[in-house]
C-alpha cells in the first residue's frame, strides 16, 4: 500500500511545481509589458546632460505598472527592420525600474560609456521610429513615431505618463518645452480646492474673515482654559488656608477645667453614705474639709471571719 501511495505523492508534487513555474512565466511577461517610451528629445542644445557632461538626444522609458520591472535583456531600436539593434545589458541593478519611475537612455552612439548609452543617434531633420522590444527580440512592447523639425530643447512627450491611447498619436503625445527627463511628464502645480475658492472669493474677503475667526476662537479657548485653571487653583488654596487656620486655633486653645460628673445613682449614694459616716465619727480637722483616718482594728467584730466560723465536732475532738 505504501509503495502505491509514494509514487502518487511524487507525481502530485511534480505537477504542482510545474504548474507554479508555468503560472509565474505569464506574470513576469505581463509586468514587462507595462514599460512605455514616455518622452524623447532629439535636439539637445542646452538641456539634460549625461554623467560625462555631454548633451545628446535621449529617450525616457517609464514603468506604468504598480510593480517593479527589469529592462535587462530587452531591446531599443530606431529601425523597424532591426528590432535587436541595442540590447540593454544584463547584470546592471539600475535597469530595475520601480513603480511609476523612469530611466533615461542617451542616443549618442557610444555604447561603451555604459548601460544607458545607445549604439545609435537621432537627428532633428528627419522623423524617427523608436521601439522597445521584449527580450525575445520580436515582441514589440511599445513604439512611437517622432516627427521631424522639433524645436531645440523641446521634447516629444506623452500628455499623461505611460498612458497608451487607441487613437492617433496626436491624442497621446505633444511637443513641449517643459522637459522632464527621469521624472513625471505631468506636474500638478495647481490645487482644485484653491482654484474653486479663488473663483468664489476673488477679493479674499472670506479668507480674511475665516483666518480672523480662527485666531480669535483660539485665543478665546485659551482664555477660558486659563480662567478655569485659575478658579480651581484659588479654591484649592482657600481650602488649604481654612484647614491651616483651624489647626492653629486648636493648637493654641487655652486648657479648660474639667468637671467630672457621674450619672450613676449608686455611686452618688455610696459617696453620701461615706460622707455621713465620716461626719458622725467626728472626722475632719477643719470645717469644710474631710479627712480620712485609719481605724485601729482591721476587722470589726461582727465582720470577723473567725467569729463567724464555728468549729465542728471533729475539730473539738482533735483539740481535746
Amino acid at each position: 500500500m505504501r509503495r502505491v501511495i509514494r509514487p502518487a505523492l511524487r507525481r502530485l508534487l511534480l505537477l504542482s511545481t510545474i504548474a507554479i513555474l508555468c503560472s509565474s512565466l505569464p506574470l513576469s511577461a505581463q509586468s514587462i509589458t507595462a514599460a512605455r517610451i514616455n518622452e524623447v528629445m532629439i535636439d539637445n542644445v542646452d538641456n539634460y546632460i549625461d554623467s560625462y557632461g555631454k548633451r545628446s538626444p535621449w529617450i525616457e522609458v517609464y514603468n506604468s505598472s504598480a510593480g517593479t520591472i527589469d529592462l535587462a535583456g530587452c531591446f531599443l531600436t530606431d529601425d523597424p527592420q532591426d528590432l535587436k539593434k541595442y540590447m540593454i545589458p544584463k547584470g546592471d541593478v539600475l535597469t530595475v525600474v520601480k513603480p511609476r519611475q523612469s530611466v533615461v537612455f542617451f542616443a549618442d552612439e557610444m555604447p561603451l560609456r555604459g548601460t544607458f548609452h545607445l549604439n545609435f543617434t537621432l537627428t532633428p531633420e528627419a522623423p524617427h521610429y523608436l521601439a522597445l522590444v521584449s527580450s525575445d527580440g520580436s515582441s514589440i512592447i511599445d513604439e512611437v513615431e517622432v516627427p521631424a523639425a522639433i524645436p531645440a530643447d523641446h521634447s516629444y512627450a506623452r500628455i499623461d505618463d505611460g498612458v497608451r491611447t487607441a487613437g492617433a498619436a496626436a491624442e497621446a503625445w505633444h511637443i513641449t518645452q517643459h522637459t522632464t527627463p527621469g521624472s513625471n511628464n505631468v506636474v500638478k502645480d495647481k490645487n482644485e480646492k484653491i482654484n474653486r475658492l479663488q473663483a468664489a472669493d476673488p477679493n479674499g474677503f472670506v479668507m480674511t474673515v475665516t483666518a480672523m475667526l480662527v485666531v480669535f476662537s483660539g485665543l478665546l479657548i485659551l482664555f477660558l482654559a486659563y480662567k478655569l485653571v485659575g478658579i480651581v487653583a484659588m479654591r484649592i488654596e482657600g481650602r488649604q488656608e481654612t484647614l491651616r487656620s483651624r489647626l492653629n486655633s486648636r493648637l493654641h486653645r487655652e486648657p479648660t477645667e474639667v468637671v467630672s460628673t457621674t450619672e450613676d445613682p449608686l455611686v452618688a449614694v455610696a459617696i453620701s453614705l461615706a460622707l455621713t459616716s465620716e461626719l458622725e465619727m467626728g472626722g475632719g480637722e477643719a470645717p469644710g474639709r474631710l479627712t480620712i483616718q485609719p481605724r485601729p482594728q482591721l476587722y470589726d467584730p461582727w465582720s470577723d471571719k473567725s467569729q463567724m466560723m464555728r468549729p465542728t465536732v471533729e475539730c473539738k475532738r482533735l483539740k481535746a
